[in-house]
């Protein structure tokens, strides 16, 4: 069978988060060589490879739903996980690596332990998704931090301001995030549709700053870090978690508790 006549509506989105990831890796390039030539930092080169990531989360998180309420393809689960290799494990790896590894890219020594954490970051995702592929699906959690939660993670942090980014700070973000996803910490899946689309909207907020005013939009930024630090460390704190709140189990739940003290 040729390979377009398999794609459903849920392969289509996957394809829009490989498209940014990609989009993102080729504007981070090609921001690091002009930066190079013209001896000038292209800050805004940069910001928009990370904001491409956002949209990239964004089509991750929709293509899941979708996938529930369509019936997905043949290709839906393999094509999702390609997908999340490039843009969540990846092209944050090179963003990293292309912003802080090199004082000139063009004639300059890469730093080894700059180039290290960011690999070591790619092949955990990696090994995450091999994992999550070839384990039985959980319905009410992750084994690991998800991958596209590190990305979004580093992303929120370095649309910071300048001045809070700092890169001894992220590389230590980056070899967390990478032993958080390789671990067995159980993190929560957020199936709740007003919360999917409460994030939907800050990061939506976050990118039509980035068009109107860049310092503004790293001001805001300050909003979605703050909510992935929340789900980081969400399987720590012995806390109700939020992606239970307003589905149907825990409406069930709180109906037959009342029921009770009744």
């Amino acid at each position: 069978m040729n390979v377009f006549q398999m794609l459903r509506l849920p392969d289509l989105v996957s394809l829009l988060n490989l498209i940014c990831g990609i989009s993102s890796i080729a504007v981070a390039a090609q921001a690091t060589i002009q930066a190079a030539i013209s001896q000038t930092a292209a800050h805004n080169g940069f910001v928009l490879a990370l904001i491409l990531l956002l949209i990239a989360a964004i089509a991750d998180g929709a293509d899941g739903y979708i996938a529930r309420r369509f019936k997905g393809g043949e290709l839906g689960e393999q094509l999702d996980s390609l997908a999340d290799a490039v843009s969540f494990g990846v092209a944050p790896a090179l963003l990293i690596y292309l912003q802080f590894g090199q004082i000139n890219p063009l004639v300059g020594d890469p730093d080894p332990l700059v180039a290290v954490f960011p690999v070591f970051y790619a092949i955990c995702g990696v090994l995450r998704l091999a994992r999550f592929n070839s384990m039985a699906s959980s319905k009410t959690g992750f084994e690991g931090l998800p991958i596209t939660a590190g990305c979004v993670m580093l992303v929120t942090y370095m649309l910071l301001s300048e001045d809070l980014v700092k890169i001894d700070f992220l590389l230590a973000l980056t070899l967390c995030l990478s032993i958080l996803m390789v671990s067995s910490v159980n993190y929560p899946k957020i199936r709740n549709v007003r919360i999917l689309a409460f994030v939907a909207s800050i990061f939506g907020i976050t990118m039509l700053l980035y068009l109107y005013n860049i310092e503004y939009m790293r001001i805001f930024s300050v909003l979605p870090f703050i909510l992935m630090l929340m789900y980081i460390f969400s399987p720590f704190f012995k806390v109700p978690l939020l992606s239970n709140l307003g589905s149907k189990e825990y409406r069930n739940k709180e109906f037959s508790a009342r029921k009770e003290k009744q």
